[in-house]
């Protein structure tokens, strides 16, 4: 028996189509089902592969969003341990990353001075993780100038 499909139904089918082509892209591994179940309603399947953090930034991004789609915790932590297994964040070596640089580093790699330089890591010692290179033209004693000469030799 065919069931015709009516108005409502003929997109969806549609729109889960196309993500499930998109999807074919992504490696196999645990927790591909559920990412492709949870996140492909709002975000395209081969998106994933230009994600590139961190598991603990992972967790925070998926949980955040997790929140909106009601997803159950197991749901969410199955989709972290997949994004960071199979799109790891890579360190750029000929970046500076100023969430793990040491003032020194900073100061030399950046064109900082010293005390610019050591105000950074103070900062972030008691404010934690930069995310931004915005995030840095609120420290005091820090030339903003400087920072934006110097963001495309930033990492986070």
């Amino acid at each position: 028996m065919i069931i015709p499909m009516t108005g409502l139904r003929l997109p969806m089918v549609f729109m889960l189509a196309a993500a499930l082509l998109q999807a074919a892209d992504l490696p196999a591994g645990s927790g591909r089902e559920t990412l492709i179940r949870d996140c492909t309603g709002c975000h395209r399947a081969d998106d994933f592969a230009a994600y590139r953090h961190t598991p603990d930034e992972y967790r925070s991004i998926v949980y955040r969003m997790g929140d909106r789609a009601q997803a159950p915790a197991r749901d969410l932590d199955e989709i972290t341990a997949y994004l960071a297994k199979n799109f790891p964040k890579v360190e750029d070596p000929s970046k500076v990353n100023v969430n793990k640089a040491t003032a020194k580093e900073l100061e030399t790699r950046l064109g900082l001075t010293a005390k610019e330089a050591e105000a950074i890591v103070a900062y972030r010692e008691q404010h934690g993780d930069f995310h931004a290179p915005g995030d840095l033209y609120i420290i005091y004693g820090v030339d903003g100038r400087k920072i934006e000469a110097a963001k495309d030799k930033i990492s986070f």
